[in-house]
């Protein structure tokens, strides 16, 4: 996936992490849930510091990412890409071009 649209009835068969939506998604609900604001308030534009997620909260979501994605990720993750759609999108072409 390279991040182009994908057709309705492909992105129907597309688990969540195939695409940037997908990843935008579930980073808006985690962060969501550690902020303790409705997922909906969350705004994948703003950077993480935005949502004041303390060091313990930053550490527990890269965490909760690399089992997610099965992937291994720096702890720095957060702090080098500092809001969920700059994550997202790296995250997307890490797994895509993961074996």
């Amino acid at each position: 996936m390279d991040g182009t649209p994908v057709p309705p009835a492909a992105a129907a068969t597309l688990r969540p992490w195939e695409t940037v939506a997908g990843i935008e998604a579930w980073l808006a609900v985690h962060v969501a849930r550690s902020a303790q604001i409705p997922a909906e308030d969350v705004d994948v534009t703003h950077p993480f510091s935005h949502y004041a997620l303390d060091s313990v909260a930053t550490v527990e979501l890269t965490a909760d990412l690399e089992d997610w994605l099965a992937l291994s990720l720096p702890p720095t993750l957060l702090w080098d890409y500092p809001t969920i759609a700059s994550l997202a999108r790296h995250l997307h072409g890490q797994k895509a071009g993961a074996p």
